[in-house]
């Protein structure tokens, strides 16, 4: 499946199928717009792009790769926040982008997803939020893999004790902001990140996995 192409003169049938009428492609844009930094300083600084799995989002993507606006050597990367509730489609659209971003471009494509670990001090255990490195597979055909039966929204409500609501947009927060705050901190901080908890999938700074804690 192509995942950026024009056409032109398409065609589709009429409802007696016998006349055929010209379907409007929008074109895509030839080039994105420069980017715009607030200080020239940032233009060194890593870029991070967040993918939502959606064919809006991938254009974006591989126009900025194709463009030359995203670069591995300055340790750009990308990020996309599993919920465990995707469309089939998307996660097998994701993976193909995953495939094709890494091997056409060599920028990092990491999946990750929500979860809590066990902590404790002095006595006192308690569950706080972390995250896990996911491989593009499904969690029943291996351990790292994804979910993708809701179980992220169960966990969720565990742990907070309350539903998501338009007052607390806990499920954007918790699902994707803080999981891929955590994530970039130690990623771009060349820590190991939570592997004492067996909560990552291993890779290293080349965007290899090396599959379990």
């Amino acid at each position: 499946m192509a995942l950026t192409e024009t056409i032109e003169g398409a065609e589709t049938a009429s409802p007696d199928a016998s006349v055929a009428r010209p379907v409007a492609i929008r074109q895509r844009p030839s080039h994105l717009a420069p980017l715009v930094y607030r200080h020239p300083s940032h233009a060194a600084l890593p870029h991070v792009v967040s993918f939502s799995g959606g064919r809006s989002s991938a254009a974006l993507l591989f126009m900025a790769a194709e463009e030359g606006l995203l670069d591995a050597s300055r340790g750009d990367l990308v990020l996309f926040a599993n919920t465990s509730a995707e469309h089939p489609g998307t996660y097998e659209f994701a993976a193909e982008c995953k495939r094709r971003i890494e091997s056409d471009f060599g920028l990092p494509f990491f999946w990750f997803e929500f979860t809590t670990v066990e902590d404790a001090w002095r006595g006192e255990y308690w569950r706080k939020l972390s995250y896990r490195l996911v491989q593009p597979v499904p969690i029943e055909q291996d351990a790292d893999g994804y979910r993708s039966s809701g179980e992220l929204f169960e966990d969720l409500v565990n742990l907070q004790g309350m539903l998501p609501n338009v007052h607390s947009r806990t499920c954007t927060a918790k699902l994707k902001l803080y999981p891929s705050h955590l994530l970039l901190g130690e990623w771009l901080g060349g820590t190991d990140g939570p592997a004492h908890a067996g909560h990552y999938w291993d890779t290293d700074h080349e965007g290899r996995g090396g599959g379990g804690a």
